[in-house]
């Protein structure tokens, strides 16, 4: 962010602090009260496992009021669609043109929500085509796809999960009719199409 300070200064927006780490951004965002947040998703917060999201849903805690706007390389939809549940006025890739930008920042600042043409694209899109397992799968359901997605068996499913192979037969039936695939492979492909990572199966030895 400290790259466009320079750049914003000549559309007239005064960028009043440079945050380079996640710790104590809440406090001082409380102290300072700046009209816009604008915030990466990924941030250096020094191994204490947040994100920039995670800080978003904290401070919209905290200050409802808070006008924030997601600016980050990443456009996965499930990270848009959850930026904009979580209360947060924009989403604007860095790809994008400073003009975005700038007019994100004028109408987030007015407390309205802003969409540029190629986040409302994607959005828009996602409705009608994506089966997002993030968004379609409660977390039983995810867990099983998860390691599925991971190469593991019907009956490894069965013993991380602790639940029957018959439990889990049925669940991930009824996983593949709600995603529409059918095989292990496709699968693997959604998962990694959405960056789902899995946690590695224990098993005695």
């Amino acid at each position: 962010m400290a790259g466009f300070r320079d750049v914003l200064k000549d559309y007239g927006i005064d960028v009043v602090e440079v945050a380079y780490s996640l710790d104590g951004l809440i406090d001082r965002f409380l102290e300072v009260k700046p009209d816009v947040l604008v915030i990466d998703v990924r941030f250096d917060s020094k191994g204490c496992g947040e994100n920039g999201l995670d800080v978003c849903e904290e401070l919209l805690a905290r200050d409802p009021s808070a006008k924030i706007i997601v600016f980050s390389q990443f456009d996965d939809q499930y990270i848009i669609e959850r930026s904009y549940k979580l209360g947060v006025l924009a989403f604007v890739r860095k790809d994008e043109s400073t003009e975005v930008l700038n007019e994100a920042i004028n109408t987030v600042a007015q407390g309205k929500e802003y969409f540029s043409p190629e986040i409302a694209r994607l959005l828009a899109w996602s409705a009608v085509k994506d089966r997002n397992p993030n968004r379609l799968l409660d977390e039983n359901e995810m867990r099983a796809f998860s390691l599925a997605a991971d190469g593991a068996s019907m009956t490894e499913i069965a013993t991380a999960m602790d639940l029957s192979t018959k439990t889990i037969g049925h669940l991930m039936k009824g996983v593949k009719a709600k995603l529409g695939v059918e095989s292990q492979a496709d699968i693997t492909k959604l998962a990694i199409r959405h960056g789902i990572t899995t946690t590695a199966l224990k098993t005695k030895s």
